[in-house]
């Protein structure tokens, strides 16, 4: 038995790219037969039916400004709407995050996966998961290569790493280059032409966009580029034009509400510091500004002890906690791990420390097109270099001050502005996303006309998963959205289940 619905056909023409924002349309053939490959691939499934997905590669202009250049394999997946589903219902193309999604190799050897992930979607519609150009399975994989240092595991000054990514970038440019990849066509703009592209191959009218993270930077750049191809959306994890480059000061806020919850818990009674969790990380840091922190580090194996010295730069850098706690809510042992620090428990933090210490490769040409090229406004750039939450979690915009000028990647001032929209929209956030923090969406809901927003209280950066688990007004709500367009069955707010706590151990 398969389990798919009627399959709707593969081929219509798409008629025209749109290169830049504001420039001039240009032809491009991305639609023509000899650049679109289908398969078919049979999925068992763990009820012992099977079901069939389509594989396609469509071949797209690296940079559609020079439609006869070089072209991307761009890669996606459709998984065809189940056999009860309304076919008038738009299909719902999916975008991931990164940008660096790795591709669904992994997923098809899980047979649960799918009934899991993508038939609560396809109930309703065909499903779509796009790849990224210059990334994962769509070729070519835009890899860079490690940077080169003497002692990659053990470099105590960050501008000494930094320098090191900075030089790995330039290689890795100049790589690609030499491959005769057209980087300049790496950019979010291309990115959404190629999800424009997609949708005219496969023949469909207007679609639904679904995109966390970069994937919602992505797909807020298909509602602003390609309005007429979207029906609907849904977005969580905000990233909007201006808000690759995160905010000190706003992370802060993020792990102030994570923090006020565990005090108010009463699992840490009498082990808080004054002023509570975050002033006990405020004291350590300044401890460590006075005087780095000696630390003496066991080693397996019979190796010599490693001694190292916390500076302060090391201790921000463990802003977000350092042990791994396996199960649950992946911030159950933050205060844990803050709490031991202020009490002089410096182990387990050095030991994360020497982790953040080295220098791991960069990822790929892509991401770094991707990220450098949306880049930063010059307002948000004063604000954020003027933003005393770094005193707390670091200048976390200096990672792409290093390594983007090595890219000379930049859309401009223009594409970081924001813009209005009239599609309905359905804007998931957490409010203690860490990644991209909550005052993202508070930012980016007033241009988005015909909206609704969901808190998800105690949600992270993964809060649409974490609300769907935990409501099911959220998830009929969501699903009356994504069958009908109507988003008045959905709650304002999901408040997830409290948190159970790890406590601190004891001499920990």
């Amino acid at each position: 038995m398969n389990t798919n619905g009627a399959k709707r056909g593969v081929g219509a023409a798409v008629g025209l790219a749109i290169s830049a924002l504001g420039s001039s349309a240009v032809r491009t053939d991305a639609q023509t037969p000899d650049r679109l490959t289908v398969t078919s691939i049979e999925v068992p499934l763990a009820s012992g039916d099977a079901y069939t997905v389509e594989h396609g590669v469509l071949r797209v202009p690296q940079n559609r400004a020079r439609p006869d250049g070089p072209v991307f394999e761009l890669q996606f997946h459709r998984f065809p709407a189940l056999a009860d589903a309304d076919p008038t219902t738009p299909p719902i193309i999916h975008l991931n995050g990164g940008p660096g999604w790795p591709g669904l190799q992994r997923q098809f050897e899980n047979e649960q996966w799918l009934e899991d992930n993508i038939f609560p979607r396809a109930r309703f519609a065909d499903v779509v998961i796009i790849g990224q150009r210059g990334i994962g399975t769509s070729a070519p994989n835009t890899m860079c290569p490690r940077p080169e240092l003497e002692n990659p595991t053990q470099v105590e000054d960050p501008r000494v790493r930094f320098e090191a990514m900075l030089d790995a970038a330039r290689r890795c440019r100049a790589k690609w280059e030499e491959e005769g990849v057209d980087l300049g066509g790496i950019t979010v703009i291309e990115a959404a032409n190629d999800v424009r592209d997609v949708v005219g191959a496969l023949g469909y009218d207007r679609v639904q966009i679904h995109g966390g993270s970069f994937g919602s930077h992505w797909g807020m750049t298909v509602l602003r580029l390609h309005p007429d191809i979207v029906a609907r959306a849904v977005l969580n994890g905000m990233e909007g034009p201006d808000h690759t480059y995160d905010m000190p000061g706003w992370v802060l806020a993020a792990l102030e509400r994570v923090a006020a919850d565990a005090e108010a818990s009463g699992v840490f009674d009498g082990r808080l510091p004054p002023g509570g969790v975050v002033e006990g990380f405020r004291d350590v840091i300044a401890r460590a500004e006075a005087r780095p922190i000696a630390v003496d580090l066991p080693r397996r194996g019979g190796r010599e002890h490693l001694s190292i010295r916390l500076t302060a730069d090391d201790i921000r850098g463990l802003w977000g906690g350092f042990t791994s706690q396996s199960g649950g809510h992946r911030m159950r042992g933050w205060p844990a791990d803050m709490i031991a620090l202020y009490e002089g428990s410096y182990e387990a933090a050095g030991n994360a420390a020497v982790r953040n210490r080295a220098v791991f490769g960069i990822p790929t040409a892509a991401f770094f097109m991707l990220d450098c090229g949306s880049g930063i406004s010059a307002d948000r750039l004063a604000t954020l270099l003027e933003d005393p939450g770094a005193d707390v979690v670091g200048p976390l915009g200096a990672f792409y001050h290093s390594v983007c000028p090595a890219w000379d990647a930049d859309l401009g001032e223009a594409f970081r502005e924001n813009f209005y929209t009239d599609i309905p929209t359905v804007i998931v956030h957490g409010d203690w996303d860490l990644s991209t923090p909550l005052e993202n969406a508070q930012e980016l809901l007033p241009y988005f006309r015909d909206h609704h927003f969901v808190l998800v209280e105690r949600g992270t950066h993964g809060a649409l998963g974490e609300a769907l688990r935990a409501s099911d007004s959220f998830r009929a709500g969501l699903e009356r959205f994504m069958a009908t367009g109507d988003m008045g069955g959905l709650p304002d707010v999901v408040t997830l289940p409290e948190l159970d706590w790890v406590p601190v151990a004891d001499g920990r």
